[in-house]
């Protein structure tokens, strides 16, 4: 008996709500299709008996078993069409970033590029692991990843790690970035690459931009370029925006306003739980932030967001399901509006600000969907972060 084809390499389908939508990585495009569609291209596993599954249909939808098997054969033929089935294109999903681990020989390692003061130059490390009489900082959480540093000065290390300021001996490290000073006052950090920087004060102003490379790098839930904060009341809130829409501002605010924190860069959100893991890192504040904040002026862009208030709480890992989703635009001058979103409108702002779907795949879909069928997600235009903060605030009253 025939059997259903297989999705072309590289199709997710998800359910939404009355619709399903399906999202092929090569192509990088997203269908929403209706739910019989959806249906059909979740039974195009290569396994499934066509006969047997149109007639289940008939029987459940009490309709005539030969209309059925016309509106299969019809749409296969709309999915053939679309790429979603039939496709021989292979999908190679992004190889995920190998850092060090606790079993890693010692001795030196190979990697594609050197990595000069924070740009790509190529070539092959040459420095290695540090392998003798290596010390171990603090454990930083960030999303699927427990980064420690590790190197012969506990020095540098605490340095780094107040910096980051996300440290804990609570967890145990699954990577380890390696870090040491040399004789001329570099400071060479390893790890799939070989970072060098001038000195200690240059290696911190990018320190936030290279353990952000591995933020995106999870393959346990989605990961939302989004920031996110919890009220005093403990309801969690994401904020996706892509970049220059006042997200970290808008973060900071909230932050001023008495709400822990849980990031502003990269926040997982689990697939059926929909748990929010928090990656509470600096936030990425320029100077119009800083005023808009009422912080003193700053030559560095990053902010421990125990400036902003001495008393916030900053949350990593599993924190607790997602409330609401409020999607902000920051428009100069503009008065404080929200817009509830349709689950189809929804899904669309939602995967255009997901970071890892090529990696994480079927989790990762499956969160976004989730999200945008069962939790409020609401678009906020505002020009001020304060008056945003409290429109927000009354709403979860």
């Amino acid at each position: 008996m025939p059997t259903f084809p297989q999705r072309s390499p590289g199709v997710l389908v998800s359910p939404l709500g009355d619709r399903a939508v399906a999202y092929d990585l090569v192509t990088e495009t997203a269908h929403q299709l209706n739910a019989t569609a959806g249906a059909l291209l979740a039974a195009c596993d290569g396994v499934v008996d066509v006969d047997a599954a149109v007639t289940d249909w008939a029987g459940e939808a009490g309709v005539d078993r030969a209309d059925v098997a016309a509106d299969v054969t019809a749409g296969l033929a709309m999915l053939t069409e679309l790429g979603l089935v039939g496709r021989d294109e292979a999908f190679n999903a992004p190889k995920p970033p190998v850092g060090s681990t606790e079993d890693e020989a010692e001795g030196e390692r190979a990697s594609d590029n050197v990595v000069t003061g924070g740009a790509v130059t190529g070539g092959a490390v040459t420095g290695g692991a540090v392998t003798g009489g290596a010390v171990t900082g603090r454990v930083h959480p960030v999303i699927d990843h427990n980064i420690a540093l590790r190197g012969p000065d506990a020095d540098v290390l605490e340095a780094l790690d107040t910096f980051l300021g996300t440290g804990t001996d609570a967890e145990k490290p699954t990577m380890f970035f390696d870090a040491h000073e040399t004789e001329d006052g570099e400071l060479v950090l390893v790890t799939d690459y070989e970072w060098r920087f001038p000195s200690r004060e240059a290696c911190l102003r990018q320190l936030t931009s290279v353990v952000n490379e591995y933020a995106v790098w999870t393959h346990s839930c989605a990961a939302f370029h989004a920031g996110a904060v919890r009220s005093p009341d403990g309801e969690l809130v994401l904020l996706p925006a892509p970049s220059g829409n006042g997200k970290s501002t808008l973060t900071g605010a909230f932050v001023a306003a008495g709400w822990d924190y849980l990031g502003d860069e990269a926040i997982g959100v689990r697939p059926d739980s929909l748990v929010a893991v928090g990656y509470p890192k600096r936030l990425a504040i320029d100077a119009s932030s800083r005023a808009v904040l009422n912080l003193p002026e700053s030559d560095s862009a990053d902010l421990d967001p125990a400036e902003i208030s001495a008393d916030v709480t900053r949350l990593d890992g599993d924190v607790g399901p997602i409330s609401r989703v409020v999607l902000p635009t920051y428009q100069e001058g503009a008065e404080v509006t929200v817009q509830r979103l349709e689950p189809h409108e929804a899904v669309v702002e939602l995967l255009a600000n997901t970071l890892n779907l090529a990696r994480a795949g079927q989790a990762a879909l499956d969160a976004v969907c989730d999200l945008a069928a069962t939790v409020p997600v609401e678009r906020l235009i505002h020009g001020d972060a304060h008056q945003a903060v409290a429109r927000v605030s009354t709403q979860l009253v």
